[in-house]
């Protein structure tokens, strides 16, 4: 695995992380930014791995 696909998995575990602590603060929206952020790293760590 490259360090560019273990960088972007990591932001989307950080933001998901993130994304529950704003959800227990009652903070949905912010939340929901951050999940769909780190939907989309998790996606381009996908997209990057299948490239080789």
């Amino acid at each position: 695995m490259t360090t560019t696909v273990r960088m972007l998995l990591a932001a989307a575990v950080l933001m998901l992380l993130a994304g529950v602590i704003f959800a227990i603060l009652c903070l949905r929206i912010y939340a929901a930014l951050l999940g769909a952020g780190a939907l989309g790293c998790a996606a381009a760590a996908m997209i990057h791995r299948g490239r080789r």
